[in-house]
């Protein structure tokens, strides 16, 4: 029986293919509002979905940087001191140790940070954070794509 797959299905589901290919636990989207202000997204493991909203009340993180600066922030453990840690979000999320985020644009405009992130601290060498970019890029065009779509049908 053929059935639609759901907008924020297809997120969850690239978000995750995106985490997989970069090799990290998991993966989850904050989108950029009309007043340019980060919005809690998608994700689709349970740890990005309770990171997202913390970074969004919070207003600090990895994601706030990387919007901020428009360019990555790779934070090897969000427990160690700053510049890179964020001791507000660790605390809220310990089941996250270290966060790459990627600003992508659409049209010379930041569209939100794909945020990628592990259990364990870790080093995100340039190679990686190189493969988060693209990553983010590829993620662009599938948000456009389903920009125009309001579900696609599939298999059950």
């Amino acid at each position: 029986m053929a059935q639609g797959v759901e907008f924020p299905q297809l997120v969850n589901r690239t978000m995750n293919a995106l985490a997989v290919e970069l090799g990290a636990d998991g993966a989850a989207l904050m989108p950029v509002d009309d007043h340019d202000r980060l919005r809690a997204g998608a994700g689709p493991d349970d740890e990005g979905l309770r990171l997202e909203p913390v970074r969004e009340r919070t207003g600090s993180g990895p994601a706030v940087g990387s919007l901020a600066r428009g360019a990555d922030v790779a934070v090897d453990d969000l427990r160690a001191a700053r510049p890179l840690g964020s001791s507000a979000l660790a605390g809220r999320v310990p089941g996250i140790r270290a966060v790459l985020t990627v600003p992508p644009r659409a049209d010379d405009r930041l569209i939100g940070t794909p945020n990628f992130h592990d259990r364990d601290s870790r080093e995100w060498p340039p190679a990686k954070v190189r493969a988060g970019e693209r990553l983010g890029e590829l993620m662009v065009m599938v948000m456009r794509t389903l920009a125009h779509k309001t579900f696609i049908p599939g298999q059950s």
